[in-house]
């Protein structure tokens, strides 16, 4: 017998779901039942082949987890393509002419979800069966009739859980094309359109075409002799290395040095572009990407980065900016350079040169608005440490684009000021103050002697060029000047979950506020902030009687997985709070979540859909009641200026709308 095929099915249905063709000599044998209590017995009355029979069913149950990570893999590709085409559909639609046009439809769209029905570990388990089959079914299986019915009917559940999941992804899947087939159908039209102008702009109907990208960018930098030719060997040395991010002393030393001719040729040919009105494309792309050589890139990468540069549109906001936009701001003046790794910003690290007798005063003054010097100074500090940062393997870091580092799709990786902009509102949406700033305002004419109000601050977000998988905060303000905005670095293409960098990135920014506004009180608890509560929290959650010990065990562990460190601690249940709780889904402790949810509220939409859940009932009541306080003079002022016919400031309106949200 080389086969043995077992049917269970309703004789008396005569309805069969599959249908089986025998490819050798096969016995089939019918079994009737009734219900899946009578599949053990089934098992059980044939000892001989129950191995075999358990084998089976570990098979099977493999086949229909793999058909569901496939699955899933699939609808979430799906999800991230059709949300990065929503994130730039708007300024392709400027690029092409065209008026954009409203999709609500794609706001109702949630990404997929793996199920808790289907657990890692049942995944991992029927995987690892497959694995084993020849040994289970050689010294596990045939130990007894009762183990195999077990392990038949374990796998069976597993098949039936997965089977399920998998036609709820592709009711997913089938939602998911329905309400996005309008977008997806304009996208086709705009990306035709795109190719078209392109075509007609260069003339140009095969692939791109860049040779010797790193030559044209040495002669156009005007770097000397030495330097030109140090990194062009240095390049092609790196090219030539099979293994060229191993930890040997030979590649490591080649990184490191790299990384130093890289900033001065880019130092170089960034002080020329700045009076040329027509930089070349392989400038360009290097500037916004590192891109040096297009066999280091790979033909396929360089096409795309050679369209993305092409294609590329400021933010109209300023908010969002290349590393060579910022520069610019550096250069031309118009913002002051970052802190360096000390954390002394411009004027500060000059003060510290005139102590050290490095510089006179007649020097400290020329440099403090020096072009050159500001320029290097954020190039040797933001740009050199952030970019090493953000690209998250410190050891293995190299400044140039390399395709061995591009791990996801680029054009699912590329962040562009709309993707960048719709996390702001996405951020705003839930965490509605975070970006919020105190402020005073005095109208003595207006009767107002003294008002706080709170401005909304949106930071810089700028976009380092590599291919990265961290976002950090830089600084938190501008110099001692509360009211500036923060600088957030990121990779321009990040490789993780974008999201979750995000989120991460604006807890860190909610910590990092909270301590420069609280100045030496950021952890006394006598003091109420967000920081000095979340470390009487961490610090005595043992005695805390609101914790039960389930709990407190997993803070042990916490603080263990983060080396005691509170604000990492934070930073992790700040995600779980505005990525779950926001959505109903409780995943803090009680503590927790009424230090979250007093520092960081929700907006006023969220609040009034999770009203009824008991967890946030009490805390949404305290918090309107605090709330109501707050409003209340304010009213009585609006009230009083307009009875005297007095015009309201705007600030005042303002304050008021924002206490409303």
């Amino acid at each position: 017998m080389s086969e043995i095929s077992l049917v269970w099915q309703k004789i008396q249905a005569k309805n069969y779901i599959y249908s089986y063709e025998a490819i050798e000599e096969t016995s089939v044998y019918f079994y009737p039942y009734e219900s899946l209590d009578d599949i053990p017995l089934v098992v059980k009355g044939n000892p001989k082949i129950a191995p075999i029979l358990a084998s089976q069913t570990a098979e099977s149950a493999a086949v229909v987890a793999a058909i569901y990570e496939k699955e899933f893999d699939d609808a979430n590709r799906e999800y991230e393509q059709i949300m990065a085409d929503y994130a730039d559909y708007p300024s392709l639609c400027i690029k092409v002419g065209e008026a954009p046009k409203m999709f609500p439809e794609l706001d109702e769209i949630i990404p997929p979800e793996k199920s808790p029905n289907v657990p890692d570990w049942s995944l991992e388990f029927v995987n690892s069966l497959k694995e084993h089959d020849a040994e289970a079914k050689k010294g596990f299986y045939p130990i007894s009739v009762e183990i195999a019915a077990g392990m038949v009917m374990t796998t069976f559940t597993i098949i039936r859980q997965i089977s399920n999941e998998v036609q709820a992804l592709g009711a997913y899947k089938k939602i998911l094309k329905r309400k996005a087939g309008a977008f997806i159908s304009t996208m086709k039209m705009i990306r035709a359109k795109l190719s078209d102008m392109e075509k007609a702009e260069t003339g140009d109907t095969g692939n791109v075409t860049i040779v010797n990208a790193l030559s044209t960018i040495l002669s156009y930098s005007d770097v000397t002799s030495e330097i030109s030719a140090k990194f062009e060997d240095e390049i092609n040395r790196f090219k030539s290395f099979d293994n060229r991010y191993d930890s040997s002393d030979e590649a490591r030393a080649l990184r490191r040095s790299i990384s130093t001719s890289f900033y001065d040729v880019y130092t170089a040919a960034f002080l020329k572009s700045v009076t040329d009105s027509d930089i070349p494309i392989e400038l360009r792309m290097f500037f916004m990407f590192g891109f040096v050589d297009e066999d280091l890139a790979g033909e396929k990468n360089t096409e795309i980065l050679y369209n993305m540069a092409k294609a590329y549109v400021p933010d109209p906001e300023g908010n969002v900016l290349t590393m060579y936009e910022w520069l610019l701001k550096i250069y031309n003046l118009e913002a002051d350079p970052s802190k360096n790794e000390f954390d002394q910003d411009w004027p500060a690290y000059l003060r510290d040169q005139k102590m050290n007798g490095n510089i006179n005063d007649a020097q400290l003054e020329a440099m403090m608005n020096h072009q050159k010097s500001r320029l290097d100074f954020e190039i040797k500090n933001l740009f050199a440490l952030g970019n090493r940062m953000t690209f998250g393997r410190v050891s293995s870091f190299v400044p140039v684009f390399d395709q061995q580092n591009v791990l996801r799709p680029l054009d699912m990786a590329y962040l562009t000021s709309p993707k960048v902009n719709g996390y702001f509102d996405m951020i705003r949406s839930i965490d509605y103050s975070v970006f919020c700033r105190q402020a005073l305002y005095t109208n003595p004419e207006a009767g107002i002697t003294q008002l706080f109000y709170s401005e909304d601050i949106t930071p810089y977000m700028i976009l380092l060029p590599n291919v990265g998988s961290r976002a950090s905060l830089w600084q938190e303000i501008d110099g001692k000047n509360r009211r500036t905005k923060a600088r957030m670095l990121i990779s321009i293409f990040n490789t993780e979950n974008t999201e979750e960098c995000m989120i991460r990135l604006f807890g860190e920014f909610r910590w990092e506020m909270c301590k420069t506004e609280q100045g030496v009180h950021w952890n006394d608890v006598t003091d109420p902030s967000l920081t000095s509560m979340y470390c009487d929290y961490l610090q005595f959650f043992k005695k805390n009687s609101a914790l039960s010990s389930e709990v407190k065990e997993k803070l042990r562990t916490d603080l263990k997985k983060f080396s005691n460190n509170y604000k990492n601690v934070f930073i992790a249940d700040y995600l779980a709070y505005i990525k779950y709780e926001a959505n109903s889904s409780p995943r803090l402790n009680k503590v927790a979540r009424e230090i979250l949810f007093t520092f960081c509220p929700f907006s006023r939409e969220l609040r009034e859909k999770i009203g009824d859940n008991p967890q946030y009932t009490e805390l949404i009541n305290h918090y309107n009641a605090r709330i109501g306080n707050q409003a209340k003079p304010i009213t009585n002022l609006v009230n009083k200026l307009r009875k005297e016919e007095i015009e309201v400031p705007e600030v005042v309106i303002k304050q008021l709308e924002h206490l409303q949200k």
